[in-house]
């Protein structure tokens, strides 16, 4: 009988080191991602440009079929965000389907004017994937070229994420986050 209960008491210790290492481990992981969070918003990256612009879109084809094969798209709508407060969105870029194979090569530029006629002046060049969906997201980047009023002497750059839906020119959308610095 001592052995058997000997057993036993080893069979529960074992037990309960296993549910001790079980639970141990879901708060490691836990203290852990809690952690991790922290830190990454305790270190984590303020643009100084981040605006999104939302608008509509007249797309045409472009002349040259050989060298480009895509459109030519004319944009406007709203822009927001910093340090931007609100203003109109113009642009024009290409959109070509035989400089990339099998993607969309996207060159533009971009005007946001503010309502007191100040104008920020952006280039851009996105790729994105050329699929049988009608939902198209142009990645790729940004540069702030100048403009006017108190952006005359802007410069910057970042990334520029687009949201295209190839049946609804109306509701196009697109986010640039990066750095702007006032030269003047």
């Amino acid at each position: 009988m001592t052995g058997l209960a000997h057993r036993w008491s080893a069979r529960a210790a074992g037990a309960a080191t296993a549910a001790l290492l079980i639970v141990g481990s879901a708060a490691g992981t836990a203290f852990a991602a809690e952690t991790d969070r922290t830190a990454v918003r305790a270190d984590g990256y303020e643009p100084t440009f981040d605006v999104t612009a939302q608008y509509a879109v007249v797309a045409t084809t472009h002349p040259d079929a050989e060298g480009c094969g895509g459109f030519e798209v004319i944009g406007t709508g709203t822009a927001t965000g910093k340090p931007i407060d609100s203003g109109t969105w113009t642009q024009d870029e290409e959109a070509c389907t035989v400089t990339v194979p099998g993607k969309y090569d996207i060159k533009g530029t971009a005007t946001i004017t503010e309502s007191d006629g100040d104008e920020l002046n952006v280039s851009y060049q996105l790729t994105a994937p050329m699929t049988g969906d009608t939902r198209v997201y142009p990645t790729g980047t940004f540069k702030i070229t100048g403009g006017t009023g108190e952006y005359q002497f802007a410069t910057g750059s970042g990334k520029m994420n687009a949201w295209v839906n190839l049946l609804d020119h109306d509701n196009v959308s697109c986010r640039l986050m990066g750095e702007i610095k006032y030269l003047g």
